[in-house]
Formats: structure tokens, C-alpha cells, sequence
């Protein structure tokens, strides 16, 4: 029997994890990424309007707890970013992991984040567009508005290692709840273990700058629009929020506030676990215990090709890893599985096509799940060899299109020849083969081939082959 075991020890799972989020992030287009960005601004400054609405008006409540309730539905906006995919500068400096196994240059990985960040900014400066063509500063007589500019000033009266502090407890944080969410796939536990960490960091004042970029923009852009009026009404002086300008924002806030974020996130989150876990790299592969060739009593069976110890990946092997080992197999094809459960198969093609779809540079990032094929022909060991040949040579319900009832399905008026040449099984490089419903191995295509012509065939060596 087939039995898979890991080469190498067990990676933490959430260390595991955090290496595909950042490189599943990495992988994506610039395109795409900035879209994604665009839609994390988005949803954080929506959370931003949720927290202003809550705790405006709120003179004679309890601090604490109203600070509590404005921190819970702030968390929706991370809720958001995380089970919508978006992409978010503060969680997104956790590619750190990959970049510190080795997965990424230096280079690439900054030049992420930039999109990151900008896509971002779109974003958040899109909300205050839109919050401020809605005039959502008059809401509850205007207090909505002064509230947004009362916490936007206050933002700016840090001093610079004030906001860096601020900075890296806020994305500790917020990091922290992103690592956490890596330990379930279910969406309702995800945003559960997100609430907390977000409804400290905003409750106790610390520092996000991607929610700062809607903040602060809109605290200026509610103070531009007064009129005399409106001040008179509030019972105060234009002057009052005289420090609330754009390069007041920029020095004192999101130049600070940021370099905090990267430390807090990348440093203390990112980099410890990667420090502590060691250098645990995501793609394990697996090597097959020992194990012979079934041997049956005659060649004219699946069981007589057999071959119990293919190479094996995980679907997380990134693609240039899986190509290199595929060559130094001398395979044909790859048997992908996950928990001795086989997936699909990667062969050749497979990859070249993973290398066209990644504009031939980020093949160590991508997956070869996303590129593998799915199992398409299976057998008994007892399968008889002429029958095997038959399914792999051509696509037979092509080749004779009559329903099980002995109905015409459509008509051709080429020969057999020429129909043949156009049922092309897909997906026919990989044979998995079973016993008793189990997985027994693997039959590689040229080794069907090699034993209907008796031609001796060596198949691959029976040890996976290290990575160099």
C-alpha cells in the first residue's frame, strides 16, 4: 500500500499557514492586488463611520464600555478584509514569513506592500468622498462631524515616538487576530477570534494607519466645509481645529504611525513566530515509506505496473519546487496528496502553464493546487492491462457517442480512424490504482505503453529526491 509520511518534522500550523497567506498575497497580480486594496480602504473607513455613529453622543455613558461597543463594531472591518480576501497594509506586512524563508526578494515584497498602500489610500479617500457628498458630518446636529474632527485632532498631538509606540501596539494586535483566524476555516470562528484583539486596539486608543487615512481626511474635509453657521450652532471657533491640516497629518501621525504598524505586525508577529518555529518551510513533501512493487501473477494486470512509491507533494509545494523534483525523479507526473488522501496529479505541462500564468516569476509563490489536474482514471490492481490501454487511448463515449439505452447520441460521418485522433482522453499521464478501494499506487502512462510494446522501462527511483 501507498503509505505517505512527512521527510520533514511538522511545521507549526499556524507558522504553516502564515507562509501561504503571505505567499498566496505575493502571488497575485499588481492588478489585482491594488483592487483588493482598494476594497480593504473601503471596508475599514465604513468600520471607522460604524465607531464614530456609536460613541457620538454618548457624554453620559460610561467610558469604558462605550469605548468597548465603538472597538466590537470597528471590528467589522477587519472581519471584512479578512473573509472577503481583501488586501489590508497592516496584515499584509506578515509577508515577512515567506520573504524570511527565503520565498521572496526584498524587492517584491516592498514592492507589494506600496501597492498595498496605495490601493488603500484610494480607498479610504473614496469614503470620504462619498461620506462627504452624503453630508454625514450634520448627522445629530452635527455632532457626528465634531466628533470626527475632535478624535482626528487628537490624533495629531503625538509626539513622534508617542505615535511609533501607538503604532506598534495597535498592529501587534491586529496581527495577532489575523494569525489566530489561520486556525480555522470556518468564517463565523474567524470573525470571533478577530473582535477581541480590534475592540482592545481601538477602545484603548493605539494607532492604525489605514483607519487613520480615512480619519484624519475627513476631519479636514468637515472643517473646510463649515460654514459660520454650523460653528456658531456647535459653540465653537473655526480656530479650535487650527492644527487639523494635511501636513500636520503626515509628520505627526502617518509617517510614525505606519512605522509602527511595520514593526508591530511584521516584527513582533511575523518574525518572532518565524524566529521561535525556525525555518519551517510550508511545501512539505512527502516521502513514501518502504515498500515493493505488487507483483501479480501475470503483466497483463494494473497490479504487474504498479508502482507503490511514486513521488508524492503536498498541494502547497510552490511550483519551481515541484519542477525541480519532477527532474530529478525522471516523472512524468506528480501524485499530489494531502493527509495520504491523493487530490490530482501535476505533470509537466501543468507547470509550464503555472509558469505562463505567473509571467515567469513568481513560481515559488504559487501553489501547484492551483494548477494540478484532477484524477481522472482509476483501477483495481485487477484491472487487465488491454483494458487500461483502452481508457487511455482514446475517450470511447466520444468515440461511439450511444447512451447505455443504445441511443444515438450524434452522428459523424468520419471513420474510426479519424474519430479516434479526435477522442483525446484528457488528464490520461496518471493512473491511480487501488486494492480493496484503497490507494495502492501509482501507473504512469509511458509505463503502460512500455509494457504493451515489451520494452523494458525503468520507472523513477523509489526515494523522493531533496530540493537542491
Amino acid at each position: 500500500m501507498l503509505t505517505p509520511v512527512s521527510s520533514l518534522p511538522q511545521p507549526d500550523p499556524l507558522m504553516a499557514a502564515a507562509e501561504r497567506y503571505g505567499q498566496g498575497k505575493l502571488a497575485n497580480s499588481r492588478g489585482k492586488t491594488f483592487a483588493l486594496a482598494v476594497m480593504a480602504g473601503l471596508y475599514i473607513g465604513i468600520a471607522f463611520a460604524f465607531y464614530i455613529t456609536v460613541v457620538t453622543g454618548a457624554v453620559d455613558q460610561s467610558w469604558g464600555l462605550t469605548r468597548l461597543a465603538g472597538g466590537l463594531v470597528f471590528s467589522l472591518g477587519l472581519i471584512l478584509v479578512v473573509l472577503c480576501g481583501a488586501e489590508l497594509f497592516t496584515s499584509t506586512v506578515l509577508t515577512v514569513v515567506p520573504w524570511a524563508n527565503g520565498r521572496v526578494s526584498t524587492a517584491r515584497m516592498l514592492r507589494h506592500w506600496g501597492v498595498v498602500f496605495a490601493g488603500n489610500l484610494t480607498g479610504a479617500l473614496t469614503l470620504v468622498g462619498l461620506m462627504m457628498l452624503a453630508n454625514q458630518g450634520d448627522l445629530y446636529g452635527g455632532q457626528w462631524g465634531l466628533s470626527v474632527m475632535n478624535l482626528a485632532q487628537h490624533k495629531l498631538e503625538h509626539s513622534f515616538l508617542q505615535a511609533v509606540a501607538l503604532g506598534i501596539l495597535c498592529n501587534l494586535l491586529v496581527c495577532l487576530g489575523v494569525w489566530m483566524s489561520f486556525s480555522t476555516k470556518d468564517p463565523l470562528g474567524k470573525a470571533l477570534l478577530l473582535m477581541l484583539p480590534v475592540a482592545m486596539f481601538v477602545s484603548t486608543g493605539f494607532e492604525h494607519s489605514i483607519a487613520n487615512l480615512f480619519l484624519v481626511p475627513l476631519g479636514i474635509a468637515i472643517r473646510h466645509s463649515q460654514d459660520a453657521v454650523d460653528w456658531l450652532r456647535l459653540g465653537l471657533d473655526p480656530s479650535h481645529f487650527a492644527h487639523l491640516t494635511l501636513g500636520n497629518f503626515l509628520k505627526n501621525n502617518l509617517l510614525p504611525v505606519t512605522l509602527g504598524n511595520i514593526i508591530g505586525g511584521g516584527a513582533l508577529v511575523g518574525l518572532a513566530h518565524w524566529w521561535i518555529h525556525g525555518r519551517t518551510p510550508a511545501d512539505t513533501h512527502f516521502t513514501p515509506s518502504q515498500g515493493d512493487k505488487i507483483m501479480t501473477n501475470t503483466k497483463q494486470t494494473a497490479g504487474a505496473l504498479c508502482h507503490t512509491l511514486p513521488l508524492t507533494l503536498s498541494p502547497d509545494t510552490p511550483v519551481t519546487q515541484a519542477a525541480r523534483q519532477l527532474l530529478q525523479r525522471g516523472s512524468g507526473a506528480a501524485l499530489v496528496v494531502e493527509n495520504d488522501k491523493p487530490l490530482g496529479f501535476v505533470d509537466d505541462q501543468d507547470l509550464l502553464r503555472a509558469f505562463y500564468l505567473t509571467e515567469f516569476e513568481d513560481t515559488e509563490l504559487m501553489p501547484i493546487s492551483k494548477v494540478m489536474q484532477p484524477i481522472r482514471f482509476s483501477c483495481d490492481v485487477s484491472e487487465p492491462l488491454t483494458r487500461l490501454a483502452c481508457s487511455l487511448a482514446v475517450d470511447e463515449k466520444a468515440l461511439y457517442p450511444v447512451s447505455d439505452a443504445g441511443y444515438l447520441t450524434s452522428f459523424n460521418l468520419d471513420n474510426l480512424e479519424q474519430r479516434a485522433m479526435e477522442a483525446v482522453p484528457r488528464g490520461s499521464q496518471l493512473v491511480v490504482v487501488t486494492r480493496d478501494g484503497r490507494l495502492a499506487g501509482v501507473i504512469e502512462r509511458r509505463g503502460i505503453l512500455a509494457a504493451l510494446t515489451d520494452e523494458p522501462w525503468q520507472q523513477a527511483p523509489q526515494e523522493t529526491a531533496e530540493v537542491a
